[in-house]
């Protein structure tokens, strides 16, 4: 494409140099490249225009002034949020190709993309998806480094979906995609909020900034999209209160579009009613079927059938990680990536109504290297379990002893009681199978789908559920009795 096609008002001088791709790292940069100059969160990409330079770059856009450069330099007002718009000009503007609906949220926002993405699949409507715990276009699964992924490989994604012949994406938009500008150039036809707990405020510093920033994508959907918000979380009238968007609610009241109810729930599944109709799902845990009903809304605001779509619900899995069954033999066995103590909480009262004549015993712990000041309050969640087992989960840089001091502080003294420290989450894990009786449940809380644990700077290979599985293995070969599944 045209150095004059791709940009504005280019001087004429420069309107014919060829671009063939955009970049925001000098290290990518060579013949027929144009490379982006931002400033990001770490280093300013300024610094390595010349690096882009010898590297043969065709052409460099930067937001401060760069004399003497031996090939096209254009200045724009933002440079970060011009990487996005330039990979989307460039890539033939992909996600008007599309039908696009964004998630965002602390808590919901997987489940709830992957659900969208299953269930128009099941339709018929080959899709996309975008979330964390991996990436699908149509049938072709990769994995996927960033929630939202940095804007030149998001642009380059759906491009691909395109080319392959889906008609709709699903993804996960982050508080950092949205704040550092990684959605921008995507056009979106629908936003959804879930929910908003504390998180990331060792990025965001506080509550009320995190949520500005989750607002600030559903007010900058336009009046063409939706805007489903839920009713059930204090923010959520908050979210859509600055969208042009069509607004609609989905929740257990009367404000919502179509109304839930839970009728029954089970280590099975649960039995939900949507707009009055009963409907049978594998999902696990109330907060689940708040998910479902947030996908469902969502579909009759895309146009679906709302009958046909209630008859595939019953046919859909939620992602890996996410409520997952393990184990329903003698001991039901779960894990769950809940790691907000807002999350851990509700996932904690749920998986107790699976089994409620059993105790339930519980493994978890929290990050290093990210926001100290809810780790007394995880503890203190933690410790409503009959047994909770604190341990690490991706200490990374920092004491993994320091991080469960900081949640025993959270503790009150009849907690305690209940709380034991294994750092080993290996031998955590097995030491909660081998204290669980015939009705008990276990609850492996935090990583969900993760496949590494970080220690001291390095990733070590690394899964919850299969862990869960050798050690109800081995104490089932021990004792007999403990089934997996």
């Amino acid at each position: 494409m045209r150095l004059g096609d791709l940009i504005d008002a280019v001087p004429a001088t420069h309107g014919d140099v060829w671009i063939e791709r955009v970049v925001a790292d000098s290290r990518l940069a060579g013949p027929g490249a144009l490379f982006v100059a931002r400033k990001g969160t770490a280093v300013d990409g300024h610094s390595f225009v010349g690096d882009a330079v010898r590297a043969g770059c065709a052409a460099v856009v930067g937001g401060g002034e760069l004399d003497h450069l031996r090939v096209p330099y254009v200045r724009v007002d933002d440079p970060v949020r011009a990487v996005g718009e330039l990979a989307a000009r460039i890539n033939g503007d992909p996600s008007r190709g599309l039908t696009v609906v964004g998630v965002t949220g602390t808590n919901g926002k997987t489940t709830v993309a992957t659900l969208l993405y299953r269930l128009f699949t099941a339709l018929g409507r080959p899709s996309g998806l975008i979330a964390t715990t991996g990436i699908r276009v149509g049938g072709s699964r990769r994995p996927n480094a960033h929630t939202t992924p940095d804007p030149v490989e998001l642009q380059r994604l759906l491009a691909t979906m395109v080319a392959a012949g889906c008609g709709y994406c699903f993804m996960e938009v982050t508080s950092h995609g949205i704040d550092q500008q990684r959605i921008a150039g995507i056009h979106f036809d629908g936003g959804i909020f879930t929910s908003l707990d504390r998180d990331h405020l060792d990025y965001h510093g506080t509550i009320a900034a995190y949520a500005a920033v989750k607002q600030r994508f559903l007010g900058s959907l336009p009046a063409s999209a939706f805007a489903l918000a839920n009713a059930d979380d204090r923010r959520g009238r908050f979210m859509v209160a600055t969208t042009a968007a069509r607004v609609a609610f989905y929740g257990r009241g009367a404000e919502a579009l179509l109304p839930w109810s839970l009728d029954r729930l089970d280590e099975h599944g649960s039995v939900v009613r949507i707009a009055g109709r009963r409907v049978r799902t594998m999902l696990l845990g109330e907060h689940n079927a708040g998910n479902l009903a947030a996908v469902v809304t969502a579909a009759t605001l895309l146009g679906e059938d709302l009958e046909r779509v209630l008859r595939v619900v019953p046919r859909l899995t939620g992602p890996r990680g996410r409520m997952e069954r393990v184990a329903a033999g003698p001991v039901l066995a779960l894990v769950d990536y809940a790691h907000t103590p807002e999350s851990l909480g509700r996932v904690l009262a749920d998986a107790r109504q699976m089994r409620p004549g059993g105790k339930l015993l519980v493994v978890g712990g929290c990050g290093g290297d990210r926001d100290t000041g809810k780790r007394a309050a995880m503890g203190a969640a933690l410790a409503t379990a009959d047994v909770a087992i604190f341990t690490a989960d991706n200490p990374r840089s920092e004491d993994p002893h320091a991080i469960v001091g900081s949640m025993l502080g959270g503790v009150d003294p009849g907690g305690l009681r209940r709380v034991r420290v294994e750092l080993d989450r290996r031998r955590a894990i097995h030491e909660a199978v081998r204290l669980a009786e015939p009705g008990d449940v276990v609850l492996l809380a935090g990583k969900g789908h993760e496949r590494s644990q970080e220690i001291a700077g390095t990733k070590h290979a690394w899964d919850d559920a299969a862990e869960l599985r050798r050690a109800l293995g081995r104490e089932r070969s021990r004792v007999g009795g403990v089934s997996s599944s």
